[in-house]
Formats: structure tokens, C-alpha cells, sequence
């Protein structure tokens, strides 16, 4: 079980971080959503806290950068952010295709005498499983390889 462990100790972390990652996104946009913003704004407020809060856990915890120096980690941080702008362009795609080919957003649920957006929900559910695998593999080939110089 140890071996497990250690084995797959990164993507364990990254699947942990992922989903609070994604809780992060989620609060956001929803609460946005509470302030009545727009689908699409509301999207890109939301992936900036979570990209915020996701390349600080990515480097920290999950891929352990051993990256350092003023120049080295603004390299990591661009290869991060642009990795994630990907991923932005590709959830809001995704938005696009449930909330407005779809209509998705017109699909409700009442629960406890409040009406909850299901379609928004399941649109938005399906975006973030697409985005952290995307993210994962962006992180680990590209953003966090670790081959690459130490410092510059």
C-alpha cells in the first residue's frame, strides 16, 4: 500500500488540489452568479481565483518545483497561466455550448422551496472534468517538467 502511495502520490495531490481547486472555482462563479454577473464574466472571475490558488498548490505540493530565481519563476508562472488560458478558452466553449446552444441554463430544480440552476450546474460540472485533465497534463509536460534548469 505504501508503494501505492508514493507511487502515485503526485496524482493523488493533483486530484485532491483539483477538486479544491474546482470548490474554489465553483464558489466564485456561483457567488457571482448570486450577484447576478453574467455566465461569461462570472467564468473568467472564477478561473482567476482558481488559477491563483491552483498554481500555488500545483508548484508547492503536487509537482514539488524545485524552480528558483526571479527569471525561472516567471517563466514557470507564464507556462502556468497560459497552460490555464487554454483551459479558460476551452470551459468557456463548453459554457457557450450548454448555456446558449443548449439552453441549459433555462433547466431548474427545486430543492428545500429554492430554484437551482440543474443545466448551469451539469454545463459547469462537465467543463471542470474536461479542464483538470487538460490542466494536468499542461502542468506535468510543460509547466512542471522535471528536466528542465532549476534556475536562471
Amino acid at each position: 500500500m505504501k508503494k501505492l502511495l508514493k507511487k502515485y502520490k503526485e496524482l493523488i495531490l493533483y486530484v485532491v488540489f483539483g477538486a479544491l481547486t474546482t470548490l474554489v472555482n465553483y464558489v466564485v462563479y456561483f457567488g457571482c452568479k448570486a450577484l447576478h454577473i453574467p455566465y461569461q464574466p462570472a467564468t473568467v472571475i472564477a478561473w482567476i481565483a482558481a488559477v491563483a490558488f491552483a498554481y500555488i498548490t500545483n508548484r508547492i505540493w503536487v509537482f514539488e518545483s524545485k524552480t528558483f530565481g526571479a527569471k525561472a519563476i516567471c517563466k514557470e508562472i507564464v507556462l502556468f497561466v497560459g497552460a490555464r488560458l487554454f483551459s479558460l478558452v476551452l470551459e468557456l466553449i463548453i459554457m457557450f455550448i450548454g448555456m446558449d446552444l443548449l439552453s441549459a441554463g433555462e433547466r431548474t430544480v427545486v430543492l428545500f422551496d429554492k430554484t437551482l440552476p440543474l443545466g448551469e450546474f451539469i454545463t459547469k460540472t462537465i467543463a471542470q472534468i474536461v479542464i483538470i485533465v487538460s490542466n494536468y497534463v499542461f502542468s506535468k509536460l510543460v509547466v512542471f517538467r522535471k528536466k528542465r534548469e532549476n534556475s536562471e
